[in-house]
């Protein structure tokens, strides 16, 4: 009799520990990806820009990402769970209380941060998930600085599924879930354009054989630069600057002092706000339009110079006639001269 209880809980205990691995086997299967490939659809929802950095070339973005699935695995009954929707709100329910597959996205060009401040899953009794994610982030993205401070710049955040390549994770736009807070998109000097979403496929060059191909999402911000602030701050008061050392071909051609001293401290002036635009651009190799105005005003103060010694020259060699006439031709050849060039410069900048 005790070797028949024996056998009979050895058989039991036989059964349980099958039934146990294989239900282990179905929760493990449950935290894999539904298909292959499971499409995502993904939307998202610009609430805020906070920073443009040029020296960085970075820049700051809070939004909300908006993602979507069909997993029929996590299919219940509204009557038996008491409720028409699931919902996992909160860090420690979905993190802890849900138990099924999500997709877990991650920002390929991030720069130093990526937050995620707050999340919303919610379960239909037929199986579709949606997940909301509230983050906060810094991205890279080379800038285009020719036409600074005309230009126009197209921010690109780039985002994948962490650890699945596009033959298992597929992405798609969801263009009704993509929009903008154009209330709370304000940021200095610069005017969201449009925001636009898209996907494409991403292959990383890698060392040895393996060649993947991922699914990425694509959030393109385009971003205009308003000038304004650079017009008034710069360039108005060089023009100014050079205007006023113009003023040396009105003034008597004995005041060689007088005039240099004009035409000096102009040309430092000149100096001065070079290093001040300097500081709030990258080091960068290639010319920009504010570098070519900049220029321009060298070579305007600098000319006074010549001519203001060239005068000086013809007046102690006895040919002032001459150098009065040179004084007055400069008066209007210089503003001419410097607005044509500037001109070019812009024209040269603009059609290229």
């Amino acid at each position: 009799m005790n070797m028949w209880k024996i056998l009979v809980g050895l058989a039991g205990m036989l059964i349980g520990g099958i039934a146990g691995n294989g239900m282990a086997r179905a929760d493990t299967s449950i935290l894999n990806p539904p298909s292959r490939p499971t499409v995502i659809h993904v939307g998202f929802y610009l609430s805020d820009i906070n920073d443009i950095n040029e020296q960085q070339e970075t820049f700051e973005f809070e939004g909300r990402l908006i993602s979507s699935w069909d997993d029929p695995r996590l299919a219940f009954d509204p009557e038996v769970e008491g409720t028409s929707v699931k919902t996992y709100t909160g860090d420690y329910q979905f993190n802890e209380v849900f138990t099924g597959w999500w997709p877990q996205l991650i920002l390929a060009n991030e720069s130093g941060n990526f937050e995620q401040q707050a999340v919303v899953l919610r379960v239909t009794p037929e199986g579709h998930l949606q997940l909301i994610q509230e983050i906060s982030a810094r991205a890279e993205m080379p800038m285009a600085l020719q036409r600074f401070p005309f230009d126009r710049q197209i921010f690109t955040a780039h985002f994948a599924v962490l650890g699945y390549e596009e033959d298992e994770i597929l992405l798609q736009a969801d263009h009704e879930r993509t929009g903008r807070d154009d209330t709370g998109v304000l940021i200095a000097q610069w005017d969201l354009k449009s925001l636009q979403v898209n996907t494409d496929s991403l292959r990383p060059v890698m060392e040895g054989d393996w060649q993947p191909t991922y699914s990425e999402f694509l959030v393109h911000l385009d971003m205009e630069r308003q000038p304004q602030f650079m017009l008034r701050f710069v360039v108005f008061p060089l023009v100014l600057l050079c205007l006023l050392c113009a003023s040396v071909f009105w003034m008597d051609h004995e005041s060689l002092g007088d005039r240099m001293t004009i035409s000096f401290t102009g040309l430092l002036t000149v100096v001065a706000y070079q290093f001040l635009i300097g500081g709030s651009l990258p080091t960068i190799a290639y010319f920009t339009l504010m570098d070519g105005f900049v220029y321009s005003t060298y070579a305007f103060v600098t000319g006074t110079i010549i001519i203001n010694l060239a005068v000086d020259h013809l007046n102690r060699t006895g040919r002032q006639e001459v150098g009065d006439r040179l004084d007055e031709k400069c008066r209007w050849i210089f503003p001419s001269v410097f607005a044509g060039i500037n001109l070019t410069i812009a024209l040269i900048f603009f059609i290229a």
